[in-house]
């Protein structure tokens, strides 16, 4: 069975028990991110449980910054054991990048180049997500808990017959998107469908 980041990083999150948890939102809120990212907002934080901190974490800073965020978070407050475990596990991660030197944070998400030319995955493909994306009802669902939505925007696409029609609704409302909000729609799309979205970035 393969693993995701987002698993490893909940799995993990899972084992620092309820007031380490408690106390990893609260440094994570506060820590000092670089570049273009912003601090993920303690409103967003305060009720989270560890799928919902991996999905922010994720979203917010992608992949490998965010696993560096969350490395330095665990070590800030003194949970080494754990952050050992979590760079040990994120070896077996199928999409794991490991950070380098070299990395900048690009906003960029997943697998991509860090290459902040380049068309945002979501963009590029765009035809094919129309074309395959099967189940959209529960990316809705997140993007509207997000606030990516608006609950008109949500009644509207999900007012459509099938999901090529929601997936070209949905593009229409995505054009206003940031990059940041494009990362977090990729996030959705790859949690609810994530066999698409690897063959996706390999093809």
């Amino acid at each position: 069975m393969s693993f995701t980041v987002r698993d490893v990083l909940v799995r993990n999150l899972e084992e620092l028990g309820e007031r380490n948890f408690k106390r990893f939102r609260t440094k994570l809120n506060e820590f000092p991110v670089e570049g273009p990212y912003r601090s993920i907002p303690k409103a967003r934080l305060e009720k989270a449980d560890e799928d919902d901190v991996a999905d922010l974490i994720l979203a917010a800073y992608s992949n490998p910054y965010g696993v560096t965020v969350t490395l330095e978070v665990l070590r800030q407050i003194n949970q080494n054991q754990i952050a050992e475990k979590l760079e040990q596990d994120l070896e077996k991660a199928s999409n794991y990048k490991k950070p380098s030197n070299g990395d900048k944070p690009a906003g960029m998400m997943g697998t991509q180049r860090a290459d902040t030319a380049a068309e945002h995955f979501v963009d590029r493909r765009r035809a094919e997500l129309i074309s395959r994306m099967g189940l959209v009802d529960p990316v809705l669902d997140d993007l509207l808990s997000r606030k990516l939505l608006t609950d008109e925007h949500y009644s509207i696409v999900r007012s459509k017959a099938t999901s090529q029609d929601k997936m070209r609704e949905l593009y229409g409302f995505s054009r206003s998107w940031g990059v940041g909000d494009k990362d977090a729609f990729y996030q959705i799309l790859r949690k609810h469908n994530e066999p698409l979205i690897i063959d996706l970035e390999r093809s």
